[in-house]
């Protein structure tokens, strides 16, 4: 609960750190603009300015003489005799004057800028004017072309001659605007860019080395778990074979006696095992199994398995039937982690089957796969447990509603068993059928052929 919190906590400061970053960068972008808008507005002004005080331009007389003789055709034409409104026709006489746009270009080169820009005209008013007669023709409920939100106003203009009277602004827009704002704040979003990748980054880190540490200890938990729960199977065999010794017929069966005995002392090395690998610390540090493969008679070994499991059972002892063809009578196997598979199958088989119990083994190889099924004659299993059978803490909906003891780990670490010889098992099962599990174990060094 600890370090969810604390998980929370630092992803809750990550965002706000964020936020800040945000703000701060819009803030410093916001004030940029001012500036430029400022310093850009400012000098097209003053261009603007200049170009007004230079000597008469008769370039821009005639525009203006040329207006006044559309005026009169506007007044003294019939309206549906006209194509386009009088607003139409002074935006477009208007904005091909293009001097003001030339001269405002070059003042801004020479001011050591160079800025890309648009020119734009905007009709605010237009009247048309006689003696004694004055009509507004714009704005009348019609839209000429406007300047973009983000232009900057060069000047305002108001023209009377003869036949009319016109107001309108000259604005200029640099397209290129965003990029020179930001170009003079490269080095802030820079830095803040470091700054939140750095942040970041040791979050990450510092996130991934607590899941790790806490998987870690999740490990170690389970592992401990899951090996003293096998510890209960040598400790219950020697605990029944001890009890067996003292019945006097036995006793006075030498040959008993004996199997006994090795039974005993089978068990009780399969316990030092045991417990030695709970000390063995590499186990639940690294994300596999740590084997000690050795050579075992197969045969005999797996006789010698059963035996020792149906003895620790007693009187519930199920029918286990073995089926044992071997061509090579040695295999490379972890002794004490094979058995634990086993019976680890074994005991599901009881746990969970019908009763009687009746059970399958069949263990088969050829030159380059060691195959073992283990069958049962249980009730099977539904499909949408298949497929989480194999998963840490997974338990059934039939082990719940039956209260079956157990902590989802068995068949768990069979898997990891199984892979950690480069093997794999598989599971096939249908209700009221039975269940039956597949390990297959390569027996070369070479690529995995089973």
């Amino acid at each position: 609960m600890k370090s969810r919190f604390l998980i929370g906590l630092s992803a809750l400061a990550l965002l706000v750190l964020i936020a800040v970053q945000y703000v701060f960068i819009t803030e410093t972008y916001r004030t940029k603009k001012e500036q430029f808008d400022t310093r850009f507005g400012n000098l097209v002004k003053e261009g603007m300015s200049k170009f007004n005080s230079m000597d008469y331009n008769y370039d821009f007389d005639s525009v203006l003489f040329l207006l006044d003789n559309k005026a009169i055709e506007f007044m003294f034409s019939s309206p549906d005799s006209l194509s386009r409104t009088p607003g139409e026709v002074f935006q477009e006489i208007l904005s091909h004057y293009r001097e003001p746009e030339y001269f405002i270009s070059d003042y801004i080169r020479k001011a050591g800028e160079n800025p890309e820009f648009t020119y734009h005209l905007q009709i605010d008013e237009l009247f048309l004017v006689d003696i004694g007669y004055k009509q507004q023709v714009y704005p009348n409920g019609q839209l000429l072309p406007q300047a973009p939100p983000n232009a900057l106003l060069a000047g305002n203009f108001t023209h009377e001659r003869n036949f009319f009277s016109v107001s309108y602004g000259i604005y200029i827009d640099f397209v290129n605007r965003s990029q020179l704002i930001l170009k003079e704040m490269w080095l802030i979003l820079v830095l803040d860019l470091f700054t939140l990748i750095l942040v970041f980054t040791v979050f990450i880190l510092t996130l991934r080395n607590m899941l790790q540490q806490k998987r870690l200890s999740e490990m170690k938990s389970d592992f401990i778990n899951n090996m003293t729960h096998e510890l209960k199977t040598p400790l219950s065999t020697i605990s029944v074979a001890s009890s067996s010794l003292s019945n006097r017929s036995i006793i006075e069966n030498p040959k008993r006696v004996e199997e006994l005995s090795g039974l005993i002392k089978r068990q009780n090395k399969h316990l030092s095992e045991l417990i030695d690998r709970i000390l063995d610390i590499n186990i639940w540090e690294k994300d596999q199994v740590k084997l000690k493969p050795e050579h075992l008679m197969l045969d005999g070994w797996i006789r010698q398995l059963v035996n020792g499991f149906l003895l620790e059972q007693g009187d519930a002892a199920p029918e286990i039937n073995l089926d044992i063809q071997l061509n090579q009578s040695t295999h490379l196997l972890d002794e004490v982690h094979m058995a634990t598979v086993l019976n680890n199958l074994f005991s599901n088989a009881i746990r969970y089957g019908y009763s009687p119990c009746k059970i399958a083994l069949e263990v088969k190889d050829n030159d380059h796969c060691l195959s073992l099924g283990v069958s049962d004659n249980g009730p099977g299993i539904k499909k949408e447990d298949l497929k989480h059978l194999f998963e840490k803490f997974y338990r059934g909906e039939e082990a719940k509603q039956r209260v079956i003891r157990g902590l989802g780990l068995g068949l768990y670490y069979v898997k990891q068993i199984v892979e950690a010889h480069r093997g794999t098992i598989t599971v096939q099962s249908r209700p009221g059928e039975g269940t039956t599990f597949y390990i297959k174990i390569p027996t070369d060094d070479g690529p995995v052929t089973c």
